[in-house]
């Protein structure tokens, strides 16, 4: 690998991406590029993250809804909400270190399914309580709230 053809990070974001996985497989580390390695690492756990917490922020926002609107429930809210417990529970399965992380996620996922509920129900900010009233191995149980360990009825 000569690094005067090395792909450059800005220029050519997958071309760099693709040599380093060749200078990683053939353990030329001279040819890495650590500093944009580094950021890029960093920034794939910023993103498995993110994805726990756009899970929590709609798992939780249809927990809310199916709380406080019982009268609109539908089988689209079951669904959502047995969809989302079952892909946290596959994204804890694949990052389980992510499980430090729960109280941050959880406040965070909260905040946004707060938001979530405001816009798809005509309910006021007051009826939501001002923190998460969910503990989180509840909110992911098959049973809680909504039971989506059983067929919609």
């Amino acid at each position: 690998m000569n690094s005067e053809r090395t792909p450059q990070y800005e220029q050519d974001f997958y071309g760099w991406t693709q040599w380093q996985v060749q200078a990683l497989a053939k353990k030329q580390v001279s040819e890495l590029d650590w500093h944009n390695l580094q950021e890029e690492l960093q920034a794939l756990g910023r993103q498995e993250y993110r994805e726990l917490v756009s899970r929590l922020t709609v798992l939780l926002g249809h927990l809310l809804k199916w709380e406080y609107q019982p009268e609109k429930r539908s089988r689209s809210w079951f669904l959502t909400i047995r969809e989302q417990r079952r892909a946290i529970n596959r994204h804890f399965h694949r990052n389980p270190s992510l499980k430090s992380r729960i109280a941050d996620a959880l406040e965070d996922g909260f905040e946004a399914g707060v938001d979530l509920a405001l816009r798809e129900t005509n309910l006021p900010l007051k009826t939501f309580p001002e923190k998460c009233p969910y503990k989180f191995e509840d909110a992911i149980a098959d049973n809680f709230i909504c039971d989506t360990s059983q067929d919609w009825e």
